[in-house]
């Protein structure tokens, strides 16, 4: 079973810039968590933060079950020399061995690379060169990669950047086959229609969690543009105007 993830006391700032504000919140284990907010709000900040890539304050604590699971990551972009000649299975196969590409490629890797790339839609491309491919076919093989090692936590920033709908299907149905399996999934997304799909638990961001729970109850008319709606005052009005958004 997936971990579940526990904040305390949460901040991060760049210079005088306050991203994340004394955040206590709990993410439940073996669910889907879908983390929504406005542009500049510290979504990812969020999740980098979780993942140990970047600096912050207070004590973020990712409770396994048992003993440590393997986590997968999916960035917001393929990050690689477009250049360069690699194929989806070689980038694929880029984390699965300490040989060079150029030597001779592990029969059982190369099998299992091509059946999670069948998952996503992206096999019959497998021979293709990376940076021949669109945006969101770059993201369904980032999004194959993560789950090569069969990940008890996944975490994913804006999975279907780029992605047409037929690509958009394919990773929601995953992400209800992983969370059938107990998996925890923690998802920076921004479709609203879509996260009303996936129906996890939705978890509005903008410097602190300002909101938390179903989508029946969260991603409701007339709460939405309340939620999305981007807040830059300093933390020490933070309280008052919550209040009076309350009221």
């Amino acid at each position: 079973m997936g971990p579940s993830i526990k904040l305390a006391n949460v901040g991060l700032k760049y210079g005088d810039n306050t991203i994340l504000h004394d955040i206590n919140h709990q993410f439940a284990a073996g669910e889907c968590h879908i983390v929504m907010g406005p542009n500049g709000g510290g979504k990812t900040s969020l999740l980098r933060s979780i993942l140990g890539l970047t600096p912050f304050t207070g004590q973020i604590d990712i409770q396994w079950q048992q003993e440590k699971g393997v986590l997968g990551y999916v960035p917001q972009k393929a990050m690689f020399e477009a250049s360069l000649p690699l194929t989806v299975m070689d980038f694929i196969l880029l984390n699965q061995s300490s040989f060079p590409l150029f030597w001779r490629q592990n029969a059982k890797n190369k099998a299992k690379a091509l059946a999670q790339l069948d998952r996503v839609g992206m096999a019959s491309r497998a021979s293709r060169r990376m940076g021949q491919l669109s945006g969101g076919e770059q993201q369904r093989v980032l999004f194959s990669q993560a789950l090569l090692d069969d990940p008890d936590l996944l975490v994913l920033d804006e999975p279907t950047t780029g992605m047409d709908e037929q690509g958009v299907r394919y990773l929601e149905s995953l992400m209800h086959e992983l969370v059938a399996e107990d998996k925890t999934i923690l998802a920076v997304h921004h479709d609203v229609t879509a996260v009303r799909r996936l129906n996890g638990h939705v978890h509005v961001v903008n410097r602190s969690v300002i909101d938390s729970g179903s989508v029946a109850e969260v991603l409701v008319p007339e709460k939405i543009e309340r939620l999305f709606n981007h807040y830059s005052a300093t933390p020490d009005t933070k309280e008052m105007n919550a209040k009076e958004r309350a009221a």
